[in-house]
């Protein structure tokens, strides 16, 4: 924007807003491809031997979702792919309790390290920064 937008109140009330919203929308896109990440990986691992270790593996995807779209994307992204997980990928299916101690202790890792990393590995939300 340019400097005459930001005269008055007016043009920083409605460059906060606009702001806000993009963090938002990218929150939502960023929450939403992670979802869809993660129906697609349960599918494909479903009744495989290998479905415990689908979590682990999975934080590869938070990582890159919270790099491009926000801490927030991140945080949103983990807990709806583990409740998707828990959800379709592990017994008893269609229920968020989990049977397997392993699956359940994956999950639990996946949502630890999936938050830690969308805040540490998030892109600065604006770019003035105080010092």
């Amino acid at each position: 924007m340019h400097l005459p937008n930001f005269a008055g109140r007016s043009g920083i009330k409605t460059a906060a807003q606009k702001l806000r919203s993009t963090r938002l929308i990218n929150a939502g896109i960023g929450a939403t491809l992670s979802g869809i990440a993660a129906v697609i990986v349960s599918t494909i691992a479903q009744g495989r031997s290998w479905k415990n270790l689908v979590p682990l593996v999975f934080v590869v995807v938070l990582l890159v979702i919270a790099g491009l779209f926000g801490a927030r994307a991140g945080i949103i992204g983990t807990v709806l792919a583990a409740l998707i997980f828990a959800s379709f990928l592990f017994a008893p299916n269609g229920s968020v309790s989990v049977a397997s101690d392993s699956a359940r202790a994956n999950l639990g890792w996946m949502l630890l390290i999936g938050i830690a990393f969308s805040f540490l590995f998030a892109p600065p939300t604006s770019g003035l920064r105080r010092h």
